[in-house]
């Protein structure tokens, strides 16, 4: 059962990666699955089991679909500013450097909101600094001077969300 499931994760795995379906990609897709199914169905399951329990597992599982479809959203959102910018015939964009504090602590999640950030277009990290745990990010479009509020308008549902999947 557990070679099967394994075998069912990777293959549908393969066929998001490959982002098409057809008779060439399937046919590969089930060697490779299998063979990697077959090499890692003990060690896998015994991992997961080591490190979290089963609930825990899938409360993990759930953050990370979370934060994913976060990210999917946020990009969305952000092409369609970045191109409303770019057809504008007077451009109303006002690009800044701008000073975030995080309450990360984990290097990892430090990491990954970082590229949460700055992956959607018209965002750029430009520094960390790991004393004060400041992120100076070059952004687009800044709608207002206050810390506060650019924080809770872009950063803090992907804060909380990474903090949750860490923590």
């Amino acid at each position: 059962m557990k070679k099967i499931l394994l075998f069912l994760i990777t293959l549908a795995l393969w066929f998001v990666f490959a982002g098409r379906v057809t008779i060439e990609v399937f046919l590969l897709g089930t060697i490779i699955c299998s063979i990697l199914s077959l090499m890692f169905v003990d060690n896998g399951f015994k991992l997961v089991q080591m490190k979290y329990e089963t609930k825990e597992f899938l409360l993990k599982i759930y953050y990370i679909l979370l934060v994913i479809i976060s990210f999917i959203y946020d990009v969305f959102l952000s092409a369609v500013r970045v191109s409303r910018h770019a057809f504008e015939i007077k451009p109303s964009f006002s690009p800044r450097t701008v000073r975030i504090k995080t309450s990360l602590e984990n290097t990892n999640s430090m990491a990954m909101l970082i590229n949460f950030i700055t992956l959607p277009q018209g965002t750029l990290a430009m520094d960390f600094d790991n004393l004060s745990k400041n992120y100076f990010i070059h952004w687009i479009d800044v709608h207002s001077d206050d810390e506060a509020e650019i924080k809770k308008a872009r950063i803090s549902k992907h804060e909380n969300l990474v903090s949750k999947l860490f923590g």
